[in-house]
């Protein structure tokens, strides 16, 4: 990942602007959109550093489960690559595995999931 350190990102948030939905409103996260989300932390943030720290932040503050070492492994798995294997070579993300839209809406009904987030921010 040093390597991809000063790749250009196309966006670039903040901590408040990566807070997902479900996560602020239920205290969970479907998780294969925990998966996702982390890539797009990655993605998104200026730095790999950043990335890790925005994903542990948000977690302890809106997860139920924050303080939960397995939520911490799977963090390090998504944005460091703990525990997996290396990928093919991507700018931003160098050898991590990467998650793509397309690929996510073959394994996960992502139009149900935008619809139930939806439905419940009408509550908020």
């Amino acid at each position: 990942m040093d390597e991809h350190r000063q790749d250009k990102r196309g966006h670039v948030y903040v901590l408040d602007q990566l807070a997902q939905n479900e996560m602020v409103i239920t205290g969970r996260i479907h998780p294969y959109m925990r998966m996702y989300w982390a890539k797009k932390i990655l993605e998104w943030s200026p730095n790999p550093e950043i990335a890790l720290q925005t994903a542990i932040d948000l977690k302890d503050k809106y997860e139920l489960d924050s303080r939960n070492p397995n939520e911490y492994t799977g963090i390090a798995w998504n944005i460091g690559g703990v525990h997996d294997k290396p990928w093919f070579e991507r700018p931003i993300f160098g050898k991590i595995r990467y998650m793509s839209y397309k690929g996510c809406k073959s394994k996960f009904d992502v139009r149900a999931y935008i619809q139930r987030i939806n439905s419940l921010m009408t509550f908020f």
